[in-house]
């Protein structure tokens, strides 16, 4: 790490960790459940439950957020797996049950990689809260995070301005050359589903482990805190409570060594593979694995109907045009955001990249989902806007210097 500020260092620590996309993990899962055959909607906000006499749970109210219309699911069993908003299903299930989450607010920011260029990851061990921060190369960005704030359920997660100059404040008392807000290429926050100690302390004290509940009054089987790290354990201890619920046999889980949906014969160098077959350049290559694994073939079939499909979504950067097809027909992508933030990853790597891009993928998601012209042009008005929130929210100037726009450029084209 030779732009690691020296001074005053005597000495480190080396470990090896993970790292992963998880908003593409997360539509990965989802494709695994579908294929497994089971039935996945989005944009599918639960408003009330059915019951039966006895005021057990018989099935949900459903509304279609997009639509606005109303309809039921019955269920001989219902499992609340919603994270840090656990309490609010809970509540409207048994509106005199405790309140168990404790959310906390985590802010993120994302920079160049040459403001740190490293293989490796920097760990700064105590902030000035008693925390930790971590800057990590990831997906082409130093990663560097994160922040700890108890919010409630219902508040904004943006990154704020108070969140950048916590983040930088920390990060450059360990860089030779500081970090600034210009360098800045993109953020995001999010909510831990901490569940709450006997002892209400703070939430950077709490432990990430996860808690099921069953309650005896509705029969609902809530799955509440918990984290990526063991999400397969939480899923499988959450469907053995559901077949004790069913008085089902526990049968042998097959969770451990189940192999998600475009895993099977994904190698380390199936990139190079793809590029060889499909004659795609290296980074759109690399590109793809990463976010479709072997699925990347499935992506890459539907530009069969249309050669164009292949072309960049912009030029220069690695993502093309087909995925957004195929986020549409095959991902349940309804929104420009749906595309651009949680299924190609566009937004996390660059705002700025992401505005420019929001027309191109306005056009495709047009043509495939009927848009009229004027929808079209309000939705990428809206996503526009969006970015823009972000950027006032964090205290970030619209139009960045030029001088930081070139050095992006250039560290991208590297």
């Amino acid at each position: 790490m030779p732009d690691l500020n020296q001074k005053g260092l005597v000495g480190s620590v080396a470990y090896v960790d993970g790292q992963f996309d998880d908003a593409r993990y997360n539509i990965t899962l989802v494709q695994t459940f579908t294929e497994a055959g089971g039935n996945a909607l989005n944009y599918a906000r639960v408003t009330d439950f059915q019951r039966e006499a006895g005021g057990k749970i018989s099935g949900v109210v459903v509304k279609d957020q997009l639509t606005e219309a109303t309809f039921t699911v019955n269920a001989k069993a219902v499992v609340n797996a919603t994270g840090p908003v656990s309490d609010s299903i809970r509540q409207l299930a048994t509106p005199t049950v405790h309140k168990r989450m404790r959310p906390s607010k985590g802010a993120h920011i994302l920079l160049p990689l040459d403001v740190f260029p490293t293989e490796d990851a920097l760990l700064i061990p105590k902030t000035e809260d008693g925390r930790v921060l971590f800057a990590v190369p990831w997906n082409g960005r130093l990663l560097v995070g994160t922040t700890d704030e108890e919010v409630t359920p219902e508040a904004e997660l943006v990154v704020t301005k108070a969140d950048v100059e916590y983040m930088l404040r920390q990060l450059n008392q360990y860089l030779a050359r500081p970090a600034t807000p210009d360098d800045i290429v993109s953020g995001f926050a999010g909510a831990r589903p901490l569940v709450d100690s006997e002892d209400g302390g703070d939430t950077k004290k709490l432990a990430r482990d996860d808690v099921i509940e069953v309650d005896r009054a509705s029969g609902l089987i809530s799955i509440m805190g918990g984290k990526w790290t063991t999400h397969r354990a939480m899923a499988e201890d959450t469907i053995h409570r559901v077949q004790q619920a069913l008085g089902l046999p526990h049968a042998i889980s097959q969770t451990s060594n189940y192999v998600l949906y475009g895993g099977k014969g994904f190698t380390d160098d199936y990139w190079s593979k793809l590029r060889c077959q499909q004659r795609l350049p290296g980074k759109t290559a690399r590109h793809l694995a990463s976010k479709f694994g072997t699925a990347a073939e499935k992506v890459l079939a539907l530009a069969s109907e249309n050669s164009a499909l292949l072309d960049p979504i912009l030029e220069g950067r690695p993502a093309i045009k087909v995925e957004v097809v195929y986020a549409v027909r095959h991902e349940m992508a309804a929104t420009i955001e749906d595309v651009l933030a949680r299924r190609i990853g566009m937004q996390l790597y660059s705002w700025r990249d992401a505005i420019l891009a929001a027309p191109v993928v306005g056009s495709l998601m047009a043509e495939e989902l009927s848009w009229t012209s004027s929808f079209t042009r309000a939705a990428i008005t809206h996503y526009v806007e969006k970015i823009n929130h972000f950027l006032d929210s964090a205290g970030l100037t619209r139009k960045r210097s030029s001088a930081s726009m070139s050095r992006e450029s250039a560290t991208a084209q590297s």
